[in-house]
């Protein structure tokens, strides 16, 4: 049996996220947990952010924003960010986080998100109350002591990021359970003569 509700009671959940636009000088941090990866070809993300605050504005300034994964261990900093405007304060001094050049745009990454995209501002709409941006992913960066390769970008150790989640309606925060199977495999079960 299901129930229903109506499209504003949103329960899935979403990576938190960091993402940082200005420079190593003026930098301004939003808390989003409304990010997708939607191209490959080239490689592009979309941001979704309300049109009332003050980081919209500062996107479409700045042309460029950097997606920073949150881990369990900033909670309670990414939460701030959410919570607090950039208008008003200055959000890398007040959290402690750490600031750090990125390779290819002039917002900052940060040093404490295991996880870090450098984007270039390519599009942006607006839907409702709420901006959203597509950027061009010109760089990743991730801390080599969450690979098991430093070599491969694919060997990452989910567990050792300890992302973030969040439970969108719910308004609460969860960790990352555990590995339960391999995608682009696990289906060839149910149909193997498809496969063969």
């Amino acid at each position: 049996m299901k129930t229903s509700f109506g499209p504003q009671k949103i329960l899935f959940p979403m990576p938190t996220t960091l993402v940082v636009t200005g420079n190593m000088d003026n930098a301004n941090i939003v808390t989003i947990a409304w990010v997708s990866l939607l191209t490959s070809a080239p490689p592009t993300l979309g941001i979704s952010v309300g049109t009332r605050g003050y980081s919209g504005d500062e996107i479409l300034k700045n042309r460029n924003f950097s997606v920073n994964i949150a881990s369990v261990d900033i909670m309670v900093e990414a939460d701030f960010c959410g919570i607090t405007s950039g208008s008003e304060i200055d959000k890398f001094k007040e959290t402690g986080l750490t600031k750090l050049p990125s390779n290819h745009i002039s917002s900052p990454i940060i040093k404490e998100c295991p996880l870090n995209i450098e984007c270039k501002l390519v599009s942006s709409t607006i839907v409702g109350r709420t901006n959203h941006f597509i950027g061009e992913i010109l760089e990743v960066h991730m801390d080599t002591d969450k690979l098991r390769d430093v070599e491969n970008p694919g060997s990452f150790i989910a567990e050792a990021c300890n992302p973030l989640i969040y439970i969108g309606g719910a308004r609460e925060y969860r960790k990352l359970g555990k590995k339960v199977g391999d995608a682009y495999s696990i289906g060839r079960k149910l149909k193997k003569d498809y496969f063969s």
